[in-house]
């Protein structure tokens, strides 16, 4: 008998003993999804898989030097994997990178997200379909008009990102982008502009007019008469 045959026979597992460690470890990691908090899904997970990876060098691989290195491998690998979240996520988690903009994101922003109404304290949980419409239609009669659609605070809120909150081409985002975002309130830039161009850029990106795929496009949250009102806006930065 060779001696691996040997040391075969002599480390038999306990199967049973296993299988209830990976149940619990199966479990564990099922209520660290549902905790909702992020260091300890992180910590369930990565835990999971460390107690996992050593059941499995100690009780299957049947290597000599497993045991030796196996600890060493896994903590190398945890500790490239922390590496790596910690090198994305502050990208992922925000509405723009280095080298992208969450297009989704800065819309939901711009349009606003409404707070839904609680219902008062007391009241009943249901009313009639009837009152329901009559308190709708008096609620509907009673609410302001909504605001005008205003350029100025459109383009601070969705444009001086990366242009500036003055169209200087200086905003926060700038530092990362090349070329640089179009500076409006120099007069080289509108030498050979035209408005159509401009609008044509606002609703369907740089891309479509043959400049940079960074300047997103917004025709998703911008129709042709705000693209319009939009390019009048930029105008007035003319000069400043």
């Amino acid at each position: 008998m060779s001696e691996q045959d040997r040391d075969t026979h002599q480390h038999h597992p306990d199967y049973w003993k296993i299988y209830v460690a990976l149940v619990i470890l199966l479990a564990i990691s099922v209520v660290g999804t549902f905790s909702g908090i992020l260091w300890i899904t992180f910590i369930m997970a990565f835990g999971v898989a460390l107690v996992k990876a050593t059941l499995v060098a100690e009780n299957f691989m049947h290597l000599k030097w497993e045991k030796v290195i196996a600890k060493w491998v896994l903590g190398i690998a945890l500790i490239l994997m922390v590496l790596f979240f910690a090198g994305v996520s502050p990208d992922i988690m925000k509405d723009r990178g280095l080298q992208w903009v969450n297009n989704a994101d800065l819309a939901a922003t711009a349009r606003g997200i409404p707070d839904e109404e609680e219902p008062e304290k007391g009241a009943p949980a249901s009313a009639p379909d009837s009152t329901k419409a009559a308190a709708a239609t008096q609620t509907a009669a009673a609410a302001p008009a909504a605001a005008p659609f205003s350029p100025e605070t459109t383009f601070k809120t969705v444009c001086a990102a990366c242009h500036g909150p003055e169209g200087e081409g200086n905003g926060p985002g700038a530092a990362a982008l090349n070329p640089k975002p179009a500076n409006f309130t120099d007069p080289a830039f509108w030498t050979d502009k035209t408005d159509s161009v401009l609008e044509k850029a606002i609703r369907q990106g740089g891309a479509s007019v043959g400049k940079s795929s960074a300047m997103p496009a917004w025709g998703s949250i911008l129709t042709e008469a705000q693209a319009k009102q939009m390019v009048a806006y930029l105008h007035t930065l003319k000069g400043k």
